[in-house]
Formats: C-alpha cells, structure tokens, sequence
C-alpha cells in the first residue's frame, strides 16, 4: 500500500478542519460568509505603527514551513498555549514577543514570535496554521520576511 506524502497529509488535515469549522460558524453566525475578516472596531492607535513598519521593511527571502495538527495544546516556548487560532512564528534566534512582517503572494501579516524552532535544515520560520491560513500558504514555501524592531 502506497503512504501518501507528509505535504498530503498536511493539506488534507487542514482541508478537514475547515470543512468542518465552516459549518459550524454558520450555524453560529460567527463566520465572515467569505469574506475576508475585518475589524469590526477601529484598529487601535498603536497598529498603525506596525503596518506603517510593515510596508517599509526590508524583506528577506526565507523558507518557511507551518505547523498545528496534532499539536493543539502543547504549550510553546515562550509560554503560550498553542490552538487552531493562534497567530504567531517560531524562530530559532528571534527573542520572543518580536513582531516579524510575513508577505506571501500579495498577502501580509505582522505576528509575534511565540516559539522556538524550525529544526528542518534550510527553514528559517516555522508559522502556526492560522497564521499560513491568514497568508494563503498551504506548504513549505518561500517568503518575505523582515523582524520588526519594537
């Protein structure tokens, strides 16, 4: 019997949950019905700063993986508890709490370093699921990233 790959695996695991977490924000009315969320209040004073810092970073090229299934309530390095919508990146040598701008195929996001990792050779961030949702990343791929200084 043939074993389908890691990458398979991952995307069927993740194509399950959000075949099964939709159903369940209809039927709630908490979902965005497609559309992309948005805030429903103003955004606070002190994120503009931080997509002002998004727009004029310096991007780097890196490898980036993701990572969640199976690991939904282990707690992570910097003390968090990781769940399906956690928002963050783990990063070897970036000290916790750093904000990190991630572009991906037009998509930016600005999260927190919340773990230590990658261990794969040649991978610089290793994201949550939420947050590779949030960018449209659905496997090992290659994105901008650039270290926010606070």
């Amino acid at each position: 019997m043939k074993f389908p790959s890691a990458t398979y695996a991952a995307l069927t695991a993740t194509v399950f949950a959000v075949a099964v977490a939709l159903p369940a924000a209809a039927s709630t009315g908490t979902g965005s019905g497609g559309v992309s969320p948005t805030q429903e209040s103003p955004a606070p004073a002190s994120s503009a700063p931080t997509s002002q810092q998004a727009r004029t970073a310096d991007y780097r090229p890196a490898k980036a993986t993701w990572y969640g299934p199976g690991l939904y309530g282990n707690k992570m390095a910097c003390g968090e508890t990781l769940r399906h919508r956690t928002l963050g990146v783990a990063h070897k040598r970036l000290p916790c709490g750093t904000k990190v701008a991630l572009r991906y195929r037009g998509h930016t996001v600005v999260v927190p370093v919340i773990d230590r990792g990658p261990y794969s050779r040649g991978v610089a961030y290793d994201l949550t699921e939420a947050t590779a949702r949030r960018l449209g990343m659905t496997q090992t791929s290659r994105i901008a990233a650039a270290p926010l200084g606070d």
